[in-house]
């Protein structure tokens, strides 16, 4: 698919290139024509280790496991199955991928999970990345066309500890960062980019602060006593699909469901479908820690509302008149 009227982008120091979209099981139909679009790279560059599965599970997952068809496997003589489609959408210049989308669409939930989504760093400013975004949106919904809306992850942010970084900034001057310094300041422009497109966030409406959400540990093939050094927090953020009828279902309701479809049937079952004897105790762990963030939130008010409240975004306007690049 070309770019949205046939728009053109260029990197620094280059002239206008013709931008594309392809997606994966739909124009790039092999892993050899996967990789050379040299996405993978891509995803190296733009993501760190730390949050990125390997190329070998990625390429399973888009092009034979998570392809729209019903999966069964057994744990513990329970007979269990799940459905995923899973899709990468690469923006090429001049056949190249300069950004990347992977989301995957749970047929149990109708909700899509968006797993990743990045604009090489040549490429980006002039509204390129929400221009892509917003294609990648409808081009979803015309391949699922079930789907109520998007579901994602982030990594939350500490609005005590970016008052300190931005202040300390601010009274001396200095330019260089710590990498935690960065960290934490990719958290909330992450969280601000999603906020600028529209998304909320899932939060105690008493409180009005994000509900945290814990991801088990995606190593199964770790000691299970190294499961718990591998979980992380997360907020849940949302946006519904325009027009979709469940777009007014309540939060509490909704937030169930969409901790249910990540961390069960999109993680969990896919990690254990694998091996389904050598992780059952992993499946124990994974759907337990799932079952004790939902018991949690169950008498919680839960409401869904702006990513950023207005200190969010004074701190976000401060960061920008420091006018730093982070490295």
């Amino acid at each position: 698919m070309r770019f949205p009227n046939d728009r053109h982008g260029e990197a620094a120091g280059e002239g206008p290139q013709p931008l594309d979209i392809v997606v994966t099981r739909r124009d790039v139909l092999d892993e050899a024509s996967f990789r050379s679009t040299g996405v993978l790279d891509l995803y190296e560059e733009l993501f760190p280790a730390s949050e990125r599965d390997s190329a070998d599970d990625i390429v399973r997952w888009l092009l034979s496991d998570d392809v729209g068809e019903r999966r069964h496997f057994s744990v513990g003589g329970c007979e269990m199955s799940y459905r995923l489609d899973s899709r990468c959408f690469i923006l090429r210049a001049a056949g190249r991928a300069i950004g990347l989308g992977f989301f995957t669409y749970d047929h149990a939930s109708d909700l899509i999970y968006c797993n990743h989504v990045g604009i090489g760093t040549a490429w980006r400013g002039g509204g390129l990345a929400h221009a892509f975004y917003r294609q990648m949106v409808g081009m979803l919904d015309a391949l699922f066309p079930r789907n109520i809306g998007v579901v994602l992850e982030v990594e939350p942010f500490d609005r005590d500890r970016l008052e300190a970084i931005i202040a300390d900034l601010e009274r001396t001057g200095r330019r260089q960062l710590e990498a935690d310094e960065q960290a934490e300041l990719r958290r909330l422009l992450r969280v601000s980019w999603y906020d600028r497109l529209g998304y909320s966030v899932f939060c105690d409406a008493r409180t009005m602060r994000p509900l945290a959400c814990r991801s088990p540990c995606l190593d199964p093939s770790l000691l299970s006593s190294d499961w718990a050094n591998g979980e992380e927090s997360y907020w849940l953020m949302w946006q519904a699909r325009t027009g979709a009828p469940s777009a007014e279902m309540r939060a509490g309701p909704l937030w169930h469901q969409a901790t249910t479809a990540i961390y069960v049937e999109i993680l969990a079952k896919s990690l254990v479908a694998a091996d389904p004897i050598g992780r059952r105790f992993y499946w124990d762990y994974a759907t337990a820690l799932v079952a004790r963030t939902l018991q949690l939130s169950a008498t919680t008010d839960v409401h869904l509302a702006r990513c950023l409240g207005d200190d969010d975004r004074q701190l976000l306007s401060r960061w920008r008149r420091l006018a730093i690049d982070l490295i």
